[in-house]
């Protein structure tokens, strides 16, 4: 139902907008399409001739919105800066360690053992959690789940590990001295394949079970049984999702997580951890995005990349030069490499610093919803010269910018999914075609090319001919492609390594990063107490004495979804939850409304009490806005992200990301 409300929605953008009032007032001119393109080629081309193709910032987010023909276009127009979604951490770290992205689970019936780190899978991924439940009726499988929450997925665990918030790495660290310490390593694995183990023995030294049992609030028997679990019943996979990657110590842990398959011999085997590679005849990212044509000192100009360098340029040339001694296909950036630091980025659209970003494209993107600091943010676009967005409706970015365009949905466009760094390859085509003057993402980015002087790089005049292009090599059409199954599925090899090592400069498994070594980061995993744990900063404990996490979705996609009423009537109220104790000692009771309050703001929740949560924790949904209220204060009115804190000095030190689970935070009625 939902579905057909997508498509035919009252309040979808139908047609090109220009705005004729003051930005966000909501005066606008329907304008065509070609007007919009020429007038905005027109103005972007002035802001590069006056500032540099590096003015340009684009912001995107959708897997469905063609970002890979964004890429050409980018690099075409010569701009670094691209604000996308921040949860590819794992990612970049398991390619600087292995030479390849280990990240999405193939869970097999070979798998023995599966440790879900942070996922809710009965939540969060339900098919996945289907199959994880029958493999451990049907083949025994070891499930342990590491999650302050008391989740049903918790609930099924043979291990659940509850550690308090931003301690994972601390946890992980004393899993891996208890394996070494009791002998269970992987020893053979270890001599012939791993770079780094005698410093990383040296390193959990610093971490026994006792110490870190104080850390985490973890009983130290617990921690040692999981990691004897872990070590002793291969094959044995690992599965994280954001959750680790949002919060306090967080490349830290990612670190750590990558290493207890190194040391265990659980790397690329069939029911471990796979190393994930490219599909290997379809064309890919690699070949279309044209990232040599963009010069390495303009890559360098990337915001946030001196500071953050795990997604620098820099870091990903390294990347690539050492993956191509094991494989004779490039590796694909558009999870790993040019996503310019956020907070650096917005603070460049206020201060000029270090150079003036004056436009910025917002593509299937709201980011005054999808990045902390929601204020601070809106300053910032609301200062740009020159500010484009594409989208389904009008969102809180849509208003306040200078054109707007009608894009076209999941449903109106085709697509094909995977190729970039997984093996299959899947297809759809559009259920209708597009109505009124919707277009799908590609259309902008070729049409806007040919008009800025890149018409001989868009050959393709539609995204149908593009993927004609792509799947070229298979020796089939995408037509023919969707009328022969909609997907191309070759199997992945295990212990791809044998045959000419690991992708990384030791030609090793790398226990000890080299790269990150390189980039001036520690090497080795680590646990440091951040200041937003409330341990760390005793001083603001007594105003703020409750922990906040963010991110939970409901019955809503990030931040979209808010104006059909299907889902609306099953999410009609943003809601936190807090634990029934929490609720009386706060004379908060279900279901009123509240205020959570950080240094930084306040927003405003409906209470819900819930048993998952700890009494010293409150988790609030995140994405909230309110389309039927076009006023700028409802914006902020129940919006986490705009009481979410992101200075420089709590982002994670390798790869800027942002803490939204875990910043100090204090709740009372409203």
């Amino acid at each position: 139902h939902s579905a057909k409300e997508l498509v035919y929605h009252p309040d979808r953008l139908n047609y090109p907008l220009k705005r004729v009032g003051e930005r966000g007032d909501g005066r606008w001119e329907r304008i065509s399409w070609e007007q919009a393109l020429d007038e905005i080629a027109g103005r972007l081309q002035v802001a590069k001739d006056k500032y540099g193709p590096e003015t340009l910032a684009i912001a995107g987010g959708e897997q469905n919105a063609a970002d890979e023909y964004r890429l050409r276009f980018q690099h075409l127009f010569g701009s670094p800066n691209f604000l996308g979604p921040w949860c590819g951490t794992g990612m970049v770290l398991s390619h600087m360690m292995s030479g390849a992205v280990i990240f999405i689970p193939q869970l097999g019936p070979e798998t023995r053992c599966l440790m879900l780190l942070g996922v809710n899978a009965a939540r969060s991924v339900p098919v996945f959690w289907k199959g994880i439940q029958a493999m451990q009726k049907m083949l025994g499988l070891k499930l342990i789940v590491v999650d302050p929450r008391d989740t049903p997925t918790a609930r099924k665990a043979d291990i659940w590990l509850r550690p308090r918030l931003g301690t994972d790495a601390a946890l992980l660290l004393a899993m891996i001295r208890t394996i070494i310490d009791e002998d269970l390593h992987d020893k053979e694995f270890i001599q012939k394949w791993c770079y780094g183990f005698d410093q990383l023995v040296q390193r959990v030294q610093e971490y026994p079970v006792e110490k870190v049992a104080n850390i985490t609030g973890i009983p130290a028997e617990s921690i040692r049984e999981a990691a004897r679990a872990y070590a002793t019943i291969n094959p044995a996979q690992i599965f994280h999702m954001t959750g680790i990657e949002e919060q306090p110590n967080a490349t830290q842990s990612l670190q750590a997580r990558y290493s207890l398959p190194g040391i265990t011999g659980n790397i690329d085997v069939q029911g471990g951890d796979m190393m994930l590679a490219v599909h290997p005849t379809a064309r890919t990212v690699a070949d279309l995005d044209l990232r040599d044509i963009i010069s390495p000192e303009q890559q360098d100009k990337l915001i946030g990349a001196d500071r953050f360098p795990l997604f620098s340029w820099r870091n990903f040339r390294m990347i690539e030069e050492n993956a191509m001694k094991v494989s004779d296909r490039r590796p694909n950036g558009i999870w790993l490499v040019g996503f310019a630091h956020p907070p650096s980025t917005f603070q460049a659209m206020i201060s000029g610093e270090p150079y003036p970003v004056k436009a910025l494209l917002t593509v299937a993107k709201n980011p005054l919803t999808s990045f902390p600091n929601a204020s601070r943010n809106y300053e910032a676009l609301m200062k740009l010269d020159l500010h484009i967005a594409m989208d389904v409706f009008m969102t809180p970015a849509c208003r306040i910018a200078d054109y707007v365009l009608p894009a076209a949905c999941c449903f109106e466009k085709p697509w094909i999914y995977g190729v970039e760094i997984f093996p299959f390859l899947y297809g759809g085509e559009a259920a209708i075609k597009p109505l009124y003057k919707r277009k799908p993402e590609y259309y902008l980015w070729r049409e806007l090319g040919i008009r800025l002087g890149q018409q001989e790089y868009w050959p393709w005049k539609t995204l149908e001919e593009a993927y004609d292009w792509t799947l070229e090599p298979l020796g089939m059409t995408f037509k023919e492609f969707i009328a022969g199954g909609r997907r191309e599925t070759p199997p992945l090899p295990a212990k791809k390594y044998e045959a000419r090592g690991f992708g990384t400069p030791t030609g090793k498994y790398e226990l000890y990063s080299t790269l990150m070594e390189e980039l001036g980061c520690d090497p080795l995993p680590s646990f440091i107490a951040p200041e937003t744990v409330l341990v760390s900063r005793p001083d603001l404990a007594a105003d703020y004495p409750l922990t906040l996490v963010a991110g939970t979705r409901c019955h809503f996609y990030h931040s979209q979804g808010r104006q059909l009423e299907s889902l609306r009537r099953k999410s009609p109220d943003p809601m936190a939850q807090i634990s029934p104790e929490t609720g009386a000692r706060l004379d908060i009771a279900k279901s009123d409304w509240m205020w959570i309050e950080t240094p930084i703001g306040k927003a405003k929740f409906k209470c819900e009490y819930s048993q998952d949560v700890t009494p010293d924790v409150v988790q609030a949904e995140h994405g909230w806005w309110f389309p039927e209220d076009d006023s700028a204060e409802s914006l902020f009115r129940s919006n986490v992200n705009a009481i979410m804190g992101d200075d420089v000095s709590i982002c994670d030190a390798a790869s800027g990301s942002y803490i939204l689970r875990g910043q100090m935070c204090k709740a009372y009625k409203a």
